[in-house]
């Protein structure tokens, strides 16, 4: 079923006017008041869409995990850059709704989803590089590079994403690489 234009259109300026207070205060801090107010918009209309700044969120959050989602099973296409790049272009884009999502402003939990999507996809590919180590073991070096994946990206984000996407990308998989060379040598 298609979404008619006017409906698209309110979702729109209700989420660049929720994006717009992200950057500025955590969403705890942001009320229905206020997105209305810069949407242009009146209560009502907000309310036909969400319930609250929170759920507004979370049909963010969704949206943008679908895509990852969508990313991943497109990443084994020849062309196609490794689903990192993707994630991290996404972030750099103008709007950079991933990363606010995924900021101190934004939820907490939301990189802990976005790590889940990830265990899913690349547990199994821990066994490729790790082979002779226990299903222990490889959940912790995964656990641990996935922490230290997400503390980086925060970073990234909160310091206003002054490196290229490139930059973090190599960096990433320095360091990544190091630890699992390094595991391997156990």
């Amino acid at each position: 079923m298609k979404t008619d234009a006017r409906v698209r259109y309110t979702k729109m300026r209700i989420r660049e006017a929720f994006f717009q207070c992200l950057r500025k205060k955590p969403v705890s801090r942001i009320t229905v008041k206020e997105l209305c107010e810069i949407a242009e918009i009146n209560r009502a209309t907000f309310y036909t869409h969400y319930s609250d700044p929170f759920d507004l969120m979370e049909q963010l959050e969704a949206e943008t995990l679908a895509g990852l989602q969508n990313a991943i099973v497109r990443q084994d296409v020849p062309g196609q850059d490794t689903l990192l790049m993707t994630l991290l272009r996404g972030m750099q884009s103008d709007r950079r709704e991933t990363g606010l999502l995924a900021s101190r402003n934004g939820d907490p939990n939301f990189g802990a989803r976005i790590s889940a999507l990830f265990y899913e996809m690349y547990l199994p590919k821990m066994e490729l590089h790790l082979p002779d180590c226990s299903d222990a073991d490889r959940n912790a070096v995964y656990r641990f590079l996935a922490g230290g994946c997400a503390n980086l990206l925060s970073d990234w984000v909160d310091s206003g994403m002054q490196e290229s996407p490139e930059q973090l990308e190599e960096q990433i998989n320095r360091l990544c690489a190091g630890v699992i060379t390094s595991y391997q040598k156990k």
